[in-house]
């Protein structure tokens, strides 16, 4: 009774050793796992967030190039503009130049105009005089002129000066008039000239106030654009420092993911191998009828006792599977003889145990032998490895008892 307690004492403390053994492992890595999930949802924000600067980055600069390039448009107008101003400037100096000429023109033909006036009316009065006086002279006739001279040559020379006088007097009133009228006419083209120049210089100032005024609209338009442009850069310049920003948090997130991942693979690795070391150990649970499990490093079954559907048919199964990683340790399920080791095409490599009392344990599919026939071997010793030898879909362990020749449940005597 008190070998029984203590056999099962050591199954519970052995239980009990597996399970701590794992759950250390596993409170090493669970903290990494979790950090690494929030080091990746963290990476994910980080990345949604740097899609939505880039986004934002983009638009500012395709902002910007707008505004730069309507500010150089408003550059190239102010320059014409000013180049015009200069042409123009030099068109209303010439005009107004023009302008002064034709005003000196203008006077000096006026004054000569009043000149010639003022000469015609002096000659016309001195004219009128003369006849004046011709007309109050006495009036005689020819006879009597004739007779008062002293000779006929007298009467001659007195009849020919008259005529002189006369004839001369009616030529340079006739000139006179003609100076008038040529006065006139140049001083009404001087005018005229005057006038044009008038309208010219008129022109040209008034082109010149509108050229003047357009610049100073282009530029209050380029110095408006000039500041929307300085926002624009600014406004381009801090959504750029943000991506950077969030570049560097990416990498940095990236770097650290990296890192936790890295960790976890080494804590899994550390898991698995503190696992294998345990179930490897030699160290296996004997119930108190004397079965272990045959595969310490699995508890899973993939397919259990009785009927099922494989390789396209309905078939019974006369043992249950165990799957497990290739080469891992297959143990004796209870102590016996080893009857046979020997291979076939659908069980492959194999081992049978012969346990007494019409017993028999076999094991099918394996890589290789752990035992040899004749060897006597106690419950928990390898006899074998891990492998999928003969008609098999993996590597397992393919695990059998029969009882005075017939198969049964391997679960009513072995336990996981």
């Amino acid at each position: 009774m008190i070998n029984k307690n203590r056999s099962l004492t050591t199954i519970l403390l052995g239980i009990i050793s597996l399970l701590l053994c794992l759950l250390l492992v596993w409170g090493h890595a669970a903290p990494l796992i979790a950090s690494s999930d929030k080091t990746s949802k963290q990476l994910e924000e980080a990345r949604k967030k740097a899609k939505s600067l880039k986004k934002e980055l983009s638009l500012a600069q395709a902002e910007l190039d707008e505004l730069q390039s309507a500010a150089k448009e408003k550059s190239d107008n102010l320059a014409w503009l000013e180049e015009r101003t200069q042409e123009q400037r030099e068109a209303y100096e010439d005009a107004l130049n023009r302008k002064n000429n034709a005003l000196l023109v203008m006077e000096q033909t006026s004054s000569d105009y009043e000149e010639a006036v003022q000469e015609f009316e002096d000659q016309k009065e001195a004219y009128g005089e003369r006849l004046a006086l011709m007309y109050q002279l006495p009036q005689v006739s020819i006879f009597e002129a004739l007779l008062s001279s002293r000779d006929l040559q007298s009467y001659f020379s007195t009849n020919r000066l008259i005529r002189i006088i006369s004839d001369t007097d009616e030529l340079m009133l006739t000139r006179l008039q003609e100076a008038e009228a040529y006065a006139e006419e140049m001083k009404s083209q001087a005018e005229a000239s005057y006038e044009d120049m008038q309208k010219l210089v008129e022109e040209a100032d008034e082109l010149l106030a509108d050229i003047k005024a357009n610049i100073n609209i282009s530029k209050e338009e380029l110095k408006k654009a000039a500041s929307a442009v300085t926002e624009a850069e600014e406004e381009s310049l801090s959504w750029a420092a943000e991506m950077k920003k969030a570049e560097e948090e990416i990498a940095a997130l990236q770097e650290k993911y990296k890192k936790e991942l890295a960790a976890e693979e080494a804590a899994k690795k550390e898991a698995a191998k503190a696992v294998k070391k345990k179930s490897e150990s030699g160290t296996t649970s004997v119930s108190k009828s004397g079965w272990t499990w045959p595969v310490p490093s699995s508890s899973r079954i993939s397919s259990n006792y009785g009927y099922r559907y494989i390789f396209g048919a309905r078939q019974f199964h006369a043992g249950i599977d165990i799957p497990a990683a290739m080469g891992n340790k297959i143990v004796a399920a209870k102590s016996g003889v080893v009857l046979k080791c020997s291979s076939s095409k659908n069980e492959g490599n194999y081992v049978t145990i012969d346990h007494g009392g019409g017993i028999i344990s076999k094991y099918k599919h394996l890589s290789k032998y752990g035992c040899k026939a004749g060897q006597r071997v106690s419950a928990g010793l390898v006899i074998g490895y891990i492998g999928s030898t003969g008609r098999s879909t993996g590597p397992h362990l393919h695990f059998e008892i029969i009882i005075n020749g017939k198969t049964v449940n391997p679960l009513k005597y072995v336990s996981r």
